[in-house]
């Protein structure tokens, strides 16, 4: 058999992993991987067809059935609905579709229906596609899902378990599934992680590699490409399992909402240049500037490297560590209780840069204290905020540790803060009106933003940058700067970061009072923590 040698997954080159290896039966496999992805198939690349088998081959030992499992990957597919595509969760019961690809019997769909779902599978072994059909009751249609006659855009959610490595092609594979999500469903792949912990050390005496049944083992980064390139937006990655919690990596993506929009739908012309920050203005004196401003002027980032002192670094971390859960402290102005936070971010140095680049005094008013990525998908700052902020805004990635491309660093577009002023008001438009008022209304509005800067991106050709770093590198971008946080090749690695928001003081001074702290930068004080600490001192602004 022919042996793929560009990846269909990123188009990178496939190279020799693992050459030709014994397996059991006395039969040799070698293992190819992607030089950008790392999508490994197995040379020769074909897996095991299942599909003439009889059903005894699957149904032969009662006693080592354990369906304990199913209930974990319903109860993780739950989990993530409920972040990126909670309309899902809230429909009623028995309004909910699923399909389950590779559905075998169908006892995980068995168990969904169970919790209120209408089922359907799908699983090209035939004999135990009928006998699901027969004592389940269960509808398992015998064919591969690419030749599938179910009709698209059905299905609230669809789950593929342990099935994509048995694929021949894992995008067009992919494209299948989402041919039969709803707009904004949800998909959800389980599979062994190539990436794992045991797969490294062990290297071809992996016993999933030893198996011989499977053509592709795929890694959170290769399974996040092909992905995007099916098509789908926001992804999730968690990994679970065998000794080091990473041999399985369970993968959710969201179908986006292909709504038909244009630039005239989401933005406005950008208010008179007087209401704008000064680098914004169109005439503005290059002479006049520092290379800092020109750079941020044309490109909306700027990356300070080595920029903030050792001390606060290690003293921040060193509180921070005490914080257990991996998203930090459950709270938006954690900075009101920890000062460490405060000599951190309101850095002399930092607080002078931004009013430079911003043309006024900056005062922070959120922190985002996790260690491990968002996952957010791509937006903007600026339209999260009210209409009247006018790109008086900017952000702070602060490096705390060494950050490295497995641990889904931050990505940006250059550039993209020259597009046009996309508005606030007018995405509401775009989002369920049952939401509309609540703090998860962004999440809604990337159904629909998402895939239009994707295809921005692309049709433009934009470059896209990953923000590595090393401690104490610092990463300032501009509120109408596109960016995201990529899912990570290896979830489980921390990246240790803390993002610090800032709004101009003739702007933020309508929510509330403004202290200054003892660097000389800015804070907004909360309503709720305003008597937080009576002893401390402030100098008035």
């Amino acid at each position: 058999m022919d042996i793929e040698r560009t990846c269909p997954t990123c188009g990178g080159t496939f190279e020799t992993e693992y050459a030709p290896f014994e397996l059991p039966l006395g039969q040799k496999a070698g293992i190819n991987a992607c030089d950008s992805c790392g999508l490994a198939q197995r040379v020769p690349g074909t897996a095991f067809d299942f599909t003439h088998l009889g059903a005894e081959h699957y149904m032969n030992d009662w006693k080592a059935l354990d369906l304990s499992g199913l209930s974990f990957k319903y109860e993780r597919l739950v989990e993530i609905a409920r972040e990126l595509t909670p309309w899902i969760v809230k429909t009623g019961p028995w309004d909910r579709h699923l399909l389950d690809i590779g559905s075998g019997p169908g006892y995980f769909l068995f168990h969904s229906r169970a919790h209120g779902w209408k089922v359907q599978g799908v699983d090209p072994w035939k004999q135990i596609a009928a006998w699901g059909t027969k004592h389940l009751n269960i509808q398992i249609e015998p064919v591969r899902i690419e030749d599938s006659g179910l009709p698209n855009a059905t299905y609230e959610a669809v789950t593929a378990l342990d099935v994509i490595s048995f694929s021949d092609d894992p995008v067009a594979f992919l494209k299948a599934c989402r041919s039969k999500l709803k707009p904004g469903g949800l998909l959800m792949v389980s599979t062994p992680n190539y990436g794992s912990v045991a797969r490294l050390e062990k290297g071809s005496d992996w016993p999933t590699l030893a198996a011989n049944v499977r053509r592709w083992f795929l890694g959170p980064e290769s399974l996040e490409k092909a992905a995007r390139s099916a098509g789908f937006g926001a992804c999730r990655v968690q990994l679970v399992g065998g000794e080091g919690g990473d041999e399985e990596l369970l993968f959710f993506a969201q179908n986006p909402f292909k709504a038909a929009i244009s630039w005239t739908d989401i933005a406005e012309e950008a208010p008179s240049d007087n209401m704008l920050p000064p680098l914004d203005r169109k005439e503005v004196d290059e002479n006049l500037l520092d290379a800092d401003q020109r750079h941020w002027r044309e490109n909306g980032y700027l990356i300070l490297r080595n920029f903030i002192p050792p001390d606060l670094v290690a003293a921040y971390c060193q509180v921070r560590a005490k914080v257990s859960a991996p998203g930090g402290w459950d709270d938006e102005t954690p900075y009101m209780d920890v000062p460490e936070i405060l000599d951190l971010c309101l850095y002399k140095p930092l607080v002078d840069k931004l009013a430079a680049l911003i043309g006024e005094a900056m005062v922070m008013n959120l922190n985002l204290t996790g260690w491990k990525t968002t996952q957010r998908d791509w937006h903007q700052d600026d339209y999260l905020n009210p209409d009247e902020v006018r790109g008086r805004y900017a952000a702070c990635w602060f490096a705390l540790d060494t950050i490295t491309p497995d641990s889904g660093p931050f990505q940006f577009v250059p550039g993209t803060h020259k597009w046009p002023h996309i508005k606030k008001s007018k995405i509401l438009d775009f989002v369920p009106r049952e939401v509309r008022e609540a703090r998860t209304w962004p999440i809604h509005s990337e159904r629909v933003l998402t895939p239009f800067f994707e295809e921005t991106i692309a049709r433009e050709e934009l470059e896209t940058i990953e923000f590595t770093a090393e401690k104490g590198d610092l990463l300032i971008w501009h509120a109408r700067l596109l960016h995201r946080g990529t899912v990570a090749k290896n979830p489980d690695r921390l990246r240790k970061a803390i993002i610090s928001h800032y709004t101009a003081l003739d702007a933020m001074k309508h929510y509330g009072a403004v202290e200054r702290w003892d660097t000389g930068g800015l804070y907004y004080v909360e309503p709720s923590k305003r008597e937080v600490d009576p002893d401390r001192v402030v100098a008035p602004i």
